[in-house]
């Protein structure tokens, strides 16, 4: 349950982050999934990093409300996240 959680709390928070960039920069979520998350390599550290900072305070509420489980589950694709951002922050513009 926790990993669900983590996962979807991951894709919710890239959606929020296209759909602030859309509203920013006067476009559309298409144009900022066209352009930023396909067509740019420097940035996919960044959309990682905001999408995941979803599931830390995911994690700090469940660890409120004693959901071990969940948090657990969030922690883990923390976890498992953080070496893809630390990845694609030292392949930026290299590939």
């Amino acid at each position: 349950m926790g990993l669900l959680a983590g996962v979807v709390g991951t894709a919710l928070g890239g959606l929020l982050l296209g759909q602030w960039w859309a509203w920013a920069n006067d476009t559309s979520f298409q144009d900022f999934y066209k352009t930023v998350v396909l067509g740019s390599q420097i940035y996919r550290d960044s959309i990682l990093t905001a999408s995941t900072l979803l599931n830390v305070v995911l994690f700090w509420v469940a660890n409120r409300m004693g959901w071990e489980r969940i948090a657990q589950g969030l922690l883990g694709v923390i976890l498992i996240t953080v070496p893809f951002i630390v990845y694609f922050q030292s392949t930026a513009g290299i590939l």
